[in-house]
């Protein structure tokens, strides 16, 4: 039978081909947005001069992001390839806008290539650095997050921040030098149907956009209201979708524990374990298995127990199944074996992070509990977890009733004998379990050398006679003279967990149901029927997952925080900015929805999502409130400087937003390995900026009057 090292060498195999086939679908993704976006471009700016200039962007941000990845110590993985996808959808926008508002200058006041430019860029300059500096302000304070989510938002964070960064250096310097190049005025050519339909669309959606606001900024009191049940809305959801801290993904291979009873020999369990891969080599989407008889990996080595390697067929060879359903039916069939109890189990989502996926419970016998009060309690905790349907693949690593021989020692006639306490011990040791003695060398090989009695001389307890002792006369004492044998039960080994004797209690989430759920039934089920001496910690990814919940709305606060000290920096008001962020909540909405349409959950990837969303849709209020902001301060009208001021911008924020968001589509339909993460933080982000572009935009010139107003009133009240 195949060892354990074996095993091993077989799931890190599998791990290595898993990261590999992921990041070649990270690159797919990567080739399919970078073509999405490069269309967006086209059918926007309607001119290959033009579409080149965003294009251009792309390559020479990523190309610099790789720089400062390498300055940092990142490698190529799945989070920075997934920072870089988003980045791709994000790093075109500021030279759309510069594009666009030379070729409106230009056909608007027919000027030359330069001129417009020129006359662009003045106007442009202080709006392309303050949206992009407040997207690295949404990324700054979630940088600084201790511990593995830290990492994880660390990772997206650097990777996006510096590819914005990039991209607003070369809109302000590349950007401007080819427009002035490149760009020609309009020679009155008439464009193909496909451009001239566009644009009507275009024309057509900027009217009814100005009518629309005209009408929300008449109607104050409605939209409001409308606002609250958005914001209520937002906290509804949060309630609703399940959390959890990365999504489960498919990494090609599962786990299977036989577990016969305490006692059983070594050919009984491999006889059973036998029949289980017979059957298992049936199933046409398995590849091969791995088997360890003797073994556990929530115990140990255990002669009743045997471990299971079960490594599934490529990606590609069972598409129209998944490998829920294949753990499902092999499930179904094993848990029919009346010798064994069943466990399956998917490896973690982070190497090193607990021995499994799914929960990782620690019960802790605290204060004066001894170790039966322990054993009580875990049989409890199982009886009433196994009674609930959102729980699976229950399991406790306590073995409390393993078969024992226990040796009642005469110490008093050992003394008498004048025979060494310690040789009774060793010499039971010696026999009835094993001693190493030392190494030594043959062949260029090292062999370890024990003392074990054979086999056949520690079966049974009235061999002990057969072991002696020497006594202080030198005569040899027979061990049974010098005590009692019998037949027990007891623990086969006792682990502690910050420095309590515990219990570790697995399983997952049933289908259907997140890991936050499982874990807040675990500790519900703690505290209506375990005692006040019985503690409970989580470990592993559970821990993570904890401490990561924690923080969602302590990472928010900080992003709004940051944004707006940042703006009221940018404006030189503490007022302006409320009216970009009164008009991101929206998008937050979006992406809650989308994620509970799709049936996700809240996980870290989906928080990293909506961190970004923050930023990008305050990138499109600024664009508008700099607008509206001048013209206020030039004298005109406060609502006229509004609707002027989105009426400019619709096409620019529609044009960008719209390069982002099917960038993000090949995310959101994601396939194969490692699809479970870019779906994570892909849909949110998609639904939200499809909500922040119907109705963000909206808000944006109506919280300006709003805020304005607001101002005036509370100004004239204190004159």
């Amino acid at each position: 039978m195949p060892g354990t090292s074996g095993s091993c060498r077989a799931s890190g195999l599998r791990s290595h081909t898993y990261i590999s086939e992921s990041i070649h679908e990270v690159y797919k993704t990567l080739f399919e947005a970078l073509v999405l976006v490069v269309l967006v471009v086209f059918l926007s700016l309607q001119s290959w001069r033009a579409t080149l200039i965003p294009i251009v962007a792309v390559p020479i941000s990523l190309i610099g992001t790789f720089g400062f990845m390498l300055i940092f110590g990142f490698s190529l993985n799945i989070l920075t390839l997934l920072g870089l996808i988003l980045a791709i959808g994000i790093v075109v926008d500021d030279a759309i806008v510069v594009v666009e508002s030379v070729e409106h200058i230009m056909e608007t006041e027919k000027l030359s290539a330069y001129e417009a430019t020129k006359k662009a860029m003045e106007g442009l300059t202080s709006a392309l650095i303050a949206t992009s500096l407040v997207l690295c302000a949404v990324f700054v304070p979630v940088s600084f997050l201790s511990g593995i989510t830290g990492q994880l938002y660390r990772q997206f964070t650097i990777t996006i921040a510096v590819s914005v960064l990039i991209s607003t250096v070369v809109a302000l310097t590349l950007s401007p030098v080819m427009c002035s190049l490149i760009l020609k005025p309009d020679n009155g050519k008439k464009k193909n149907i496909v451009f001239r339909k566009i644009n009507h669309w275009l024309n057509v959606g900027n009217n009814k956009y100005v009518s629309i606001i005209t009408r929300v900024i008449r109607n104050p009191r409605r939209v409001l209201s409308a606002f609250g049940v958005v914001l209520i809305g937002i906290l509804l959801l949060h309630r609703i979708i399940p959390t959890s801290f990365l999504p489960v993904e498919d990494q090609g291979y599962f786990k299977i524990e036989l577990e016969l009873p305490e006692g059983a020999t070594l050919e009984r369990t491999r006889q059973v374990t036998e029949r289980a891969i017979s059957f298992l080599g049936k199933n046409p989407y398995i590849a091969y298995v791995q088997n360890v008889t003797g073994s556990s990996p929530r115990v140990g080595s255990n002669q009743a127990r045997s471990e299971l390697t079960v490594i599934l067929k490529p990606w590609e060879e069972r598409k129209e199944t998944s490998i829920n359903k294949i753990m499902s039916e092999v499930q179904k069939h094993l848990e029919e074996y009346p010798e064994c109890k069943v466990y399956l189990s998917t490896p973690p989502v982070i190497p090193g992070l607990g021995s499994s996926g799914g929960f990782e419970m620690q019960l802790e016998a605290r204060g004066e509990a001894t170790f039966d009060n322990l054993v009580q309690a875990a049989d409890t905790l199982m009886y009433y977890a196994s009674k609930h349907k959102e729980l699976a693949g229950l399991s406790s690593s306590l073995q409390a009733e393993i078969p024992q021989l226990y040796f009642d020692v005469d110490r008093d006639k050992v003394k008498m004998l004048g025979v060494p306490l310690a040789d009774v011990f060793s010499t039971m040791k010696a026999y009835t379990g094993s001693v190493y003695v030392n190494d030594f060398n043959m062949f260029n090989r090292i062999y370890k050398v024990y003392i074990q009695a054979e086999a056949p001389y520690r079966e049974h307890k009235d061999n002990i006679n057969l072991f002696f002792v020497k006594a202080s006369n030198g005569v040899m004492v027979p061990l049974t003279s010098l005590g009692n044998a019998s037949y027990t039960t007891g623990p086969g080994s006792i682990k502690r967990f910050n420095m309590f004797t515990t219990a570790v209690i697995r399983g997952e989430a049933a289908h259907g149901y997140s890991s936050g759920q499982a874990m807040e039934i675990m500790e519900q089920i703690a505290r209506d029927h375990l005692p006040d001496n019985i503690g409970l910690e989580w470990s592993g990814l559970s821990y993570q997952e904890k401490q990561a919940g924690g923080q969602t709305g302590m990472v928010m606060a900080l992003v709004f925080l940051f944004v707006f000290l940042f703006l009221a920096a940018q404006y030189e008001s503490w007022t302006v900015p409320i009216a970009v962020l009164l008009s991101l909540p929206v998008a937050a909405l979006g992406a809650y929805l989308g994620v509970w349409v799709c049936g996700l959950e809240n996980d870290v990837y989906f928080q990293i999502g909506l961190v970004m969303l923050v930023g990008l849709a305050a990138k499109n209020a600024i664009l508008i409130v700099e607008f509206a902001k001048v013209q206020v301060d030039k004298g005109e009208d406060l609502v006229q400087s509004a609707i002027y001021a989105a009426k400019l911008r619709f096409r620019p924020i529609l044009m960008t937003s719209l390069a982002f968001v099917l960038g993000m589509l090949p995310m959101v339909l994601a396939s194969g390995p490692g699809s479970a993460s870019r779906q994570a933080i892909g849909t949110g982000v998609f639904f939200g900026m499809i909500f922040a572009i119907v109705f963000g935009i909206i808000l944006v010139p109506f919280f300006f009057v709003m805020v304005y107003k607001t101002k005036s009133k509370i100004l004239k009240h204190k004159k």
